[in-house]
């Protein structure tokens, strides 16, 4: 850990070197935007080709005889059933049912595995994970991680690596990968609702990656337009859609639950089901000008009937797009509302996410 307590990209001097605006994020320092803007780098991986840096992301190594059932107990997921070679979707919850964070798991081997939380929830996704016996190792210094998005992300991708047959992968699967003599993971997922990838690179040769990528045709994005990327897509972040008083049944994640495995919090959602969320996740497509954020009111008939827990001016729609968590029954998809920006009422209409098709 360095000196001053913030934890470090390996390609911060990279991201300086190309002008980025750098940010603080959960103590990490992070290109929120380059020069060419939000906008531009959003549609460059809609239309084309980006590259950005993630390495905020937790890195979290978990192995031993006590791994797959520690793994249960502490996720949604069916750990158990995870191919080596796959990654799933899970979620880690309180007792209650209310989400401590939301993570990505890679099965490397039988017994070792690689969970990727949100980079504030570090702490707390480890402290589950041994809470239910499970030894952890954190990564966080080793890799760094690369995430190469949009519709010609293979023909770059195969440009940097050729010969590689991660091409070939079928989403949520991974392989290795040489980069200069060192095993890096490449895996295709992502955060952008895009064709592409995530790349695991070792430290000292994560600079060398990022730049292929860049000669090759790929535009840096950074922070900013991976939320706004999101967002049309409809995928939930923590601490707006995902938080300890929010369940995955309210946050439409109710696909991401195992029921069947006995992982900590069941006993309190499946009460939660039996008896119907109170809230629910719906999207609201603006059709006047404004620009929704989080935590503007949404109403219906000049009633209060939900919160925006995510809001920004889509650069695809060229409008106002938000996630609201609403109380049940009180609105329904086609349904119109307003969303009070300061005041001023925002009229829109209530949509399911996705906002655009992939």
């Amino acid at each position: 850990m360095p000196a001053d307590g913030r934890r470090r990209s390996p390609l911060l001097p990279l991201h300086r070197e190309l002008g980025a605006r750098l940010v603080d994020f959960a103590g990490w320092e992070m290109p929120l935007q380059y020069p060419t803007g939000v906008v531009a780098e959003h549609r460059a991986v809609r239309g084309d080709v980006g590259v950005f840096d993630v390495s905020h992301l937790g890195k979290l190594e978990v192995t031993g005889e006590r791994a797959v059932d520690a793994l249960q107990e502490a996720l949604t997921a069916d750990v158990a059933a995870l191919e080596v070679g796959r990654a799933t979707y899970a979620l880690v919850l309180t007792d209650e049912g209310g989400c401590v964070d939301d993570v990505f798991v890679y099965r490397i081997e039988p017994d070792r595995f690689l969970v990727v939380p949100n980079a504030a929830n570090v702490r707390a996704v480890r402290e589950a994970i041994e809470a239910s016996g499970g030894t952890v190792a954190d990564l966080w210094d080793r890799f760094a991680i690369c995430a190469l998005q949009g519709p010609r992300s293979f023909e770059v991708f195969s440009q940097v690596f050729p010969g590689s047959d991660a091409p070939g992968l079928a989403l949520h699967a991974f392989t290795t990968l040489d980069v200069d003599g060192e095993r890096a993971l490449v895996a295709r997922t992502g955060y952008t609702g895009e064709r592409g990838f995530e790349l695991y690179v070792p430290a000292a040769a994560a600079r060398g990656v990022f730049v292929a990528f860049l000669e090759a045709g790929a535009t840096p994005a950074g922070l900013g337009a991976r939320d706004t990327l999101r967002l049309e897509m409809g995928y939930a972040l923590y601490g707006h859609e995902l938080a300890r008083d929010i369940n995955p049944l309210e946050a439409r994640l109710g696909w991401a639950i195992a029921w069947d495995t006995p992982f900590r919090g069941r006993d309190a959602l499946l009460a939660v089901r039996e008896r119907g969320p109170e809230r629910r996740l719906v999207g609201i497509r603006c059709t006047e000008r404004g620009v929704p954020r989080g935590g503007y009111p949404v109403l219906r008939d000049g009633r209060r009937i939900g919160t925006v827990t995510s809001g920004n001016h889509s650069p695809t729609l060229n409008t106002g797009i938000a996630l609201a968590l609403i109380g049940s029954g009180s609105a329904s998809e086609g349904d119109r509302v307003a969303i009070e920006a300061r005041g001023r009422p925002i009229a829109g209409d209530i949509v399911k996410p996705p906002f655009i098709k992939r």
